[in-house]
């Protein structure tokens, strides 16, 4: 069965009266609506990006809301129809609309179908951002706080944006590594954060075009401020993300910034003529090297910021008793990596894990909702890792070493491995 959904503003006539339809608010019009956050249809909050730009964060903004009304079957895939109201609805219903298609497939593992109708762009004053040589992202991870770390002082003129939704624990975590951030340099550290999100609970909550999301609203304000390039800081190992066992393989593994995925949004970037390119500078490092990196930079304050950003997959905290939605679990494959990283060093991880925290009966329960992901882990760590279980991910580039992503994948491996398990 398929999902007919339109994402429309709120004072537009529907096109496709079968969908269901979801109404985004313009900027600063505050009646109620089914879409919540800081970010009005016009996309005033982030500056006056490009036609193809704007239009780019609207159907990502659309996929993202589709995303997470429509319930996942036990089938796994699912079919969705999407209607966008674009300014510029011409491209999105060619070439770069099918790219995008085929992107949403890549990443969620579901069946796109994208239609972009007219709609009116208000005239009104916009906000003007002064220009800049980069775009970062900055999650509130435990990456992206290294990213940031390790190219502090670099001498680029640098934005840094992140994307919150309904989680305060990942918009609390955003806000303590953008104050760690201010307190390491002399002059003031540029950020803007985004909200944008359903109102009321999503249906389904794995929400994997949040990547597509989170690109092109970074892409748009790299466009607003005429910068090139847009910076995603991740870790090579959680990129590739190779299937630590063959259930995990395919769609069920996340492709959030794998190289495909970056390979497919340069090309329609291209396509839809917006001058911008995304790129990872840590791809060939694992998560240990990349904290090692930043750690070398500007020392052991690092560590105490590090013990408070959000790695979890999976943040359940609130459903045990005595538990904390702020915290890590410190058991899903996330946080199994991210416990790897701080074991490269003669350092200690500080970070309180949600398994450290629970007691008696609410940790064992814990520990059955995750044995799964500790039995896939050690499996992998006894089993290795090869070209084949790479390919098994998805396509990667013609040029690509094989051997050196194995390696990466390999040390990834010795990381895991120094964790103690459960």
């Amino acid at each position: 069965m398929t999902a007919i959904i339109e994402v429309l503003p709120l004072d537009a006539e529907q096109h496709e009266q079968a969908a269901t339809s979801v109404r985004w608010a313009r900027n600063h019009d505050h009646r109620p609506a089914d879409v919540a956050g800081t970010l009005g249809w016009d996309l005033d909050l982030i500056g006056a990006p490009p036609e193809a730009a704007a239009d780019l964060v609207r159907i990502a903004v659309a996929a993202y809301l589709a995303d997470r009304r429509v319930r996942r079957p036990n089938t796994f895939v699912r079919s969705i129809d999407l209607t966008v109201h674009t300014v510029n609805p011409e491209p999105w219903n060619a070439g770069p609309g099918q790219r995008i298609e085929e992107l949403l497939q890549w990443i969620t593992g579901d069946l796109w179908q994208l239609h972009a109708v007219p709609a009116t762009a208000t005239d009104q004053r916009r906000t003007s951002l002064p220009m800049a040589d980069d775009v970062m992202l900055l999650s509130g991870g435990l990456d992206s706080l290294c990213g940031a770390a390790d190219h502090l002082h670099d001498g680029i003129d640098r934005l840094h944006l992140s994307h919150c939704d309904g989680a305060t624990a990942v918009r609390a975590a955003q806000t303590r590594a953008v104050s760690w951030l201010h307190g390491l340099r002399t002059d003031s550290l540029r950020h803007l954060t985004v909200k944008v999100c359903q109102t009321g609970t999503p249906a389904d909550s794995t929400s994997r075009s949040r990547s597509l999301l989170f690109a092109a609203l970074a892409v748009a304000t790299a466009a607003s401020t005429s910068s090139p390039q847009v910076t995603v800081p991740e870790n090579g190992f959680t990129s590739i993300n190779p299937p630590l066992t063959t259930a995990r393989g395919g769609a069920l593994t996340t492709r959030s910034t794998h190289p495909g995925t970056f390979e497919r949004l340069n090309n329609l970037l291209k396509d839809a003529d917006i001058p911008v390119r995304i790129s990872n500078p840590y791809l060939q490092a694992t998560k240990g090297e990349l904290l090692a990196r930043a750690h070398e930079r500007v020392g052991d304050s690092l560590l105490s910021a590090a013990a408070r950003t959000l790695s979890c997959g999976k943040l359940d905290g609130a459903r045990y008793k005595g538990g904390n939605a702020n915290l890590n679990c410190g058991l899903c494959v996330a946080c199994l990596v991210r416990r790897g990283s701080f074991t490269t060093g003669s350092y200690r991880d500080s970070t309180t894990y949600l398994v450290h925290h629970l007691k008696g009966a609410e940790r064992q329960k814990l520990l059955r909702n995750r044995r799964r992901d500790v039995h896939d882990v050690q499996q992998a760590i006894l089993a290795g890792i090869d070209d084949t279980d790479i390919l098994a991910v998805g396509d990667l580039s013609p040029e690509t070493d094989f051997d050196a992503v194995v390696d990466l994948c390999q040390r990834g491996l010795q990381e895991l491995s120094r964790v103690p398990f459960p």
